[in-house]
């Protein structure tokens, strides 16, 4: 094994005190801002649906997508706690994936069992072309004011920037091209509070038709006021007029 210099771990101390000092010091100065204040809301509606339905009524091989999915969405949460924007963005990508993984393999248990061999696979494209034709979303997949597919795939390809950095505003480094882990910045917490909201809308508003027979009504209301910060206007519309669940 080749020795690593005295240079070397010198140096890796300093970066790990200096990166240590930086974290502590973003967390400090973001903590209590209202973008993270709603987005620990929009954490506990689906840690709700987590717990209240999915842990109920799916496998438990299926379930887990969606404990993935929870644990992507909170590592989104926790990287913009401390401003590292692109790795939040990269996460809440994943959220979404395992999110619809999690709808498939519910209904999919033959599949399920050649995903844990390792012999299938859904690609993402194929997962969104799913939900917008599965038999409980459809009826809201074709509402206007929802357009599921067209916000599905332009979501998709806005946090796929992200996640290849192809975009200039995605990029953590400056000009001067020094690496940055993270940095304090309220207009990138916007705009990432911006796609959590949009993410989290539409994976709550998949989940909760699914789910509509369990919703309806006067069913789950705790659960149903719990939902409130995670749906648009728009989606709470319509899955008032399609399922008759009222979101308040």
């Amino acid at each position: 094994m080749a020795k690593i210099s005295d240079e070397v771990q010198v140096n890796y101390k300093g970066l790990a005190e200096s990166t240590k000092a930086k974290l502590t010091a973003n967390l400090l100065s973001l903590e209590g801002k209202k973008p993270l204040l709603e987005s620990y809301a929009r954490l506990a509606a689906l840690n709700g649906i987590k717990l209240d339905l999915i842990k109920d009524k799916w496998s438990e091989p299926a379930a887990h997508f969606f404990d993935e999915a929870h644990n992507d969405a909170l590592l989104s949460h926790f990287n913009a706690s401390f401003g590292s924007w692109r790795p939040a963005l990269q996460s809440l990508r994943s959220f979404f994936e395992n999110t619809m993984a999690a709808i498939y393999y519910a209904e999919h248990p033959v599949e399920l069992k050649k995903w844990e061999k390792g012999t299938f696979r859904m690609e993402p494209r194929e997962l969104r072309e799913y939900v917008v034709g599965h038999p409980l979303i459809e009826p809201i997949a074709k509402e206007k004011q929802v357009d599921l597919k067209t916000r599905l795939d332009g979501e998709y390809r806005e946090l796929s920037s992200a996640v290849h950095g192809s975009k200039s505003i995605f990029r953590m480094t400056g000009t001067d091209g020094k690496p940055n882990l993270a940095d304090v910045d309220l207009a990138k917490l916007g705009k990432w509070s911006a796609r959590e909201r949009s993410t989290v809308d539409l994976c709550v508003l998949m989940l909760v038709a699914v789910f509509n027979q369990d919703l309806d009504g006067t069913k789950r209301q705790p659960l149903r006021g719990g939902l409130a910060i995670a749906l648009t206007p728009s989606s709470k519309k319509a899955l008032k007029s399609h399922y008759n669940i009222r979101i308040t």
